[in-house]
């Protein structure tokens, strides 16, 4: 942030004399204290912001092997014990932020993710759903996600989790398996998912996503055609997809990547056409920027009417930007401040030990970065966006810089995304720094 600047609406975020060994959010990230967070989530609820929609998402991130092409804060864990251990923590941590905003606050969204939190059992599973209930009102109009692994996932399992008032399923997938794998983790046979995908259907889930990773280390285009043919033909709900990126620094296991076998940007561009046109000509819709969903779901209805929300958790039709992140690593989303939680499980542990947050770093906006970024999230979300918006000099900065990279045109009253900015908008756009990637994408 230029010292000129200062955070929009807010009261200062204090910083820590100990900056994070390893920035999640690149050259702007800053560490903040415990306290730091705490008054700006006083801010936030002193100004209504979790009045108008919020969105809790929980991580989980216990895995039983640790996947090469891993992307996410992750830890191996084969004692039930240490689950047990985190989920009491977890606890205290959703004790400190409703203390600081109030408990009992209506979720738009609730999103549990990982890692692999089908790894917890039944027991597990329970105080998961009986903590968040606690300090969370959860309606039958919430969005309620759980991410699943196929092969850790059984029928009976499926049946828990919809009862715990789960509507909504996500699997994340890396690869279909074929008679060349890539060996890169979360590969799994066509007969598995089918076979998920048939309980899921059975259990009655309201909707259930294929969450694809693309442009993984010695991945073809032709590869990711043959993957996406077989996806729509088991006929998920949902599709979302993003790009792989590679990034050894925050992930040491990543360094057993050949970088000759990354596929440049233009390859990951004509992997992410052949995605689109084989979803559209199988019937699922465009959704914004990097979703598809089939026509009659809440999502193509959302977009249709102008009612299509992004946030850090994806699209939605719920009204909600402000996103609570609790656990490892997570992330929480307010309007003028990214933050995150610390990626090391001890010092995690150790914080909530002291009864303290451990939120230990994040990216504090400007009142004109914070407008960019919302300008920016519009045009993912509507694909355009009142041209007036972009008055003054930053905002007309921004929109010059959209139009040089053949993003959007500004005609009338109307800046549209352009069909090349549809495909490489979110690719150019860092939503975490604020700015655009244009010299790394040259």
């Amino acid at each position: 942030m230029k010292q000129s600047e200062t955070p929009a609406n807010s009261a200062p975020v204090l910083a820590s004399s100990r900056p994070p060994a390893v920035p999640v959010f690149g050259d702007r990230e800053q560490a903040i204290t415990p306290g730091g967070f705490s008054d700006a989530l006083d801010t936030a609820a002193m100004r209504g912001d979790f009045d108008k929609g919020l969105s809790l998402q929980v991580y989980l991130p216990f895995c039983t092997t640790r996947c090469i092409s891993c992307d996410r804060v992750a830890e191996v864990a084969t004692d039930s014990s240490v689950i047990d251990r985190y989920l009491n923590n977890l606890g205290s941590e959703l004790a400190l932020i409703t203390d600081r905003i109030g408990r009992g606050r209506p979720l738009a969204q609730l999103h549990v993710g990982g890692g692999t939190p089908s790894l917890l059992n039944s027991s597990q599973l329970a105080l998961l759903a009986a903590l968040i209930d606690e300090h969370f009102y959860i309606g039958s109009d919430c969005e309620t996600v759980f991410e699943i692994t196929p092969d850790r996932t059984s029928l009976t399992q499926l049946e828990l989790i919809k009862g715990l008032g789960f509507r909504n399923l996500r699997i994340e997938l890396r690869e279909i398996e074929s008679s060349a794998p890539l060996g890169l983790g979360r590969s799994y046979s066509p007969e598995l998912l089918q076979d998920m995908l048939s309980n899921a259907k059975q259990v009655n889930f309201d909707a259930i996503t294929f969450d694809v990773v693309y442009g993984l280390p010695g991945q073809t285009v032709s590869a990711v055609r043959d993957g996406i043919r077989l996806i729509t033909e088991m006929s998920p709900t949902r599709v979302l997809c993003r790009p792989f990126e590679r990034d050894e620094q925050r992930f040491e296991h990543q360094r057993g990547i050949d970088s000759h076998t990354m596929p440049s940007v233009p390859e990951k561009m004509s992997m992410f056409a052949a995605i689109v046109d084989q979803l559209e000509s199988s019937g699922f819709e465009w959704i914004g920027i990097n979703s598809f969903a089939k026509p009659d779901d809440a999502l193509s209805h959302a977009q249709s009417e102008g009612r299509l929300v992004r946030n850090r958790l994806g699209y939605s039709d719920k009204p909600t930007r402000i996103v609570l992140g609790v656990g490892l690593g997570a992330v929480s989303e307010l309007p003028n401040l990214l933050s995150r939680n610390h990626t090391s499980l001890d010092a995690w542990h150790e914080s909530l030990d002291n009864k303290m947050s451990p939120t230990c770093a994040g990216v504090i906006f400007t009142t004109v970065e914070a407008k960019q970024r919302r300008l920016v999230h519009r045009l993912s979300e509507t694909l355009r966006a009142p041209l007036t918006e972009f008055q003054g000099a930053e905002q007309q900065g921004l929109l010059n810089q959209l139009q040089a990279e053949g993003l959007v045109t500004a005609e009338s009253e109307w800046v549209q995304v352009t069909d090349s900015g549809r495909f490489r908008l979110l690719q150019l756009w860092d939503p975490d720094s604020g700015d655009l990637k244009i010299a790394k994408s040259a």
